[in-house]
């Protein structure tokens, strides 16, 4: 009987690696769409860092500021808390909390 509990003890002790492989980083960004943003866009804004009086946006891995580009799209604007991109006459903005709805408090 202790024989096939140690057995069984350590026949899960074994899977638990192969188990914790489907698991998600707690600590990774949500992946979520934007509202108004296209459910395939797969731009990827990880931070908006500010150094000196500029904002600099990190964009697939990529640090890029005001003017700079990512892929065929031109950063015109970084604000705290997105990043708008323009090609071809098309604007695309990414928010860097999509699901943070910032407005001013009332009194």
């Amino acid at each position: 009987m202790a024989a096939r509990m140690m057995r069984m003890i350590l026949a899960a002790g074994l899977a638990l690696p192969l188990a914790a492989g489907a698991l998600q980083d707690p600590t990774a960004p949500p992946v979520v769409v934007a509202p108004g943003e296209a459910a395939g866009s797969s731009i990827p804004l990880t931070a908006i860092m500010q150094v000196g009086n500029r904002r600099i946006a990190i964009i697939g891995g990529q640090e890029i500021a005001v003017g700079g580009r990512y892929q065929d799209a031109r950063v015109v604007r970084i604000t705290e808390s997105e990043v708008v991109l323009r090609r071809d006459g098309d604007t695309t903005v990414l928010k860097l909390y999509p699901l943070v709805d910032k407005r001013p408090r009332g009194k």
